[in-house]
């Protein structure tokens, strides 16, 4: 994500340098004049002197109210959770959903959906849990295909076709499959987090299964989501018999997330953001 938010600001004229964890406090990045912090696991440590943006984009149950006001300008993944906080930060808070990178999660060619065509496919590690939507559609009579770390402890090794999938070729497991299955952590689920996988997925033309998540706007209307066990299945069933037409809503989910969801769109975003602070900066 960082990799692709940083392509898109270059492209917009500005000089970004990409720091990861342990580099957070070297000395080169006071030099810069704004800092956006992906807000997942981590805390950041805010700078004097310079613009601070979060974007919590995950774990909203882990960031406490002092850290947002310690920023000059928070953006959250939910619309749902943005609202809710901003009611008690003197802050500017906005939504900013999570997006994808059209330029690595594109509509796979037909060669290519000859070779990495999946029935059902899930992309991710355990977590060290039973994941929900894999737990929930266990045992299952269709073809399931898993990737991902930390997964024998949990499934029969049938399952399982390998612990790692390079991203730079997941366009073509993800718009192969005839379904992509999503999950999300409890707290994002209930606080509207939509993952990013459904942004990706949805990219690469592709039937997206999911748990329901409140607040998830648009998006929802190309995603089949689920609230237990059965209406799982029945997602799944509905599928794969009425495949024309989910296929004509992965289509048209394409389109929309093209369209709306892009980093190139999320840095125009920033830009705007950033070029109202300087404005102001000058003014004063």
């Amino acid at each position: 994500m960082a990799v692709a938010l940083q392509k898109a600001l270059k492209n917009l004229g500005f000089n970004v340098l990409l720091q990861v964890l342990p580099e957070w406090d070297a000395k080169e990045g006071e030099q810069y004049d704004v800092v956006i912090v992906f807000r997942g696991l981590n805390r950041y440590k805010c700078k004097a002197k310079q613009l601070n943006i979060m974007w919590n984009i995950s774990h909203p149950e882990d960031v406490t109210l002092e850290e947002y006001e310690e920023y000059d300008h928070v953006f959250i993944a939910s619309d749902i959770w943005a609202k809710e906080i901003s009611q008690s930060l003197s802050k500017p808070v906005e939504c900013m959903l999570q997006c994808t990178d059209t330029q690595r999660f594109f509509p796979p060619s037909h060669w290519d959906k000859k070779c990495d065509k999946e029935t059902i496919l899930f992309v991710g590690g355990t977590r060290d849990v039973f994941r929900p939507v894999i737990k929930e559609l266990l045992p299952t009579e269709y073809s399931l295909a898993v990737y991902g770390k930390n997964w024998p402890q949990f499934i029969d090794k049938k399952y399982i076709k390998g612990a790692y999938i390079p991203n730079e070729l997941l366009y073509k497991y993800y718009g192969s499959a005839g379904i992509v299955l999503n999950d999300h952590w409890d707290d994002m689920r209930s606080k509207g987090f939509v993952s990013n996988r459904i942004f990706d997925a949805l990219a690469c033309g592709a039937v997206v299964v999911s748990d329901k998540v409140e607040g998830m706007g648009e998006i929802a209307t190309f995603v089949q989501t689920y609230d237990d066990k059965y209406s799982l299945k029945q997602c799944l069933e509905f599928s794969l018999q009425h495949s024309n037409e989910v296929q004509a809503r992965a289509y048209q989910g394409m389109k929309f997330v093209q369209r709306e969801h892009t980093f190139g769109q999320r840095a125009k975003q920033f830009a705007a953001l950033i070029h109202r602070h300087l404005d102001i900066e000058l003014a004063q």
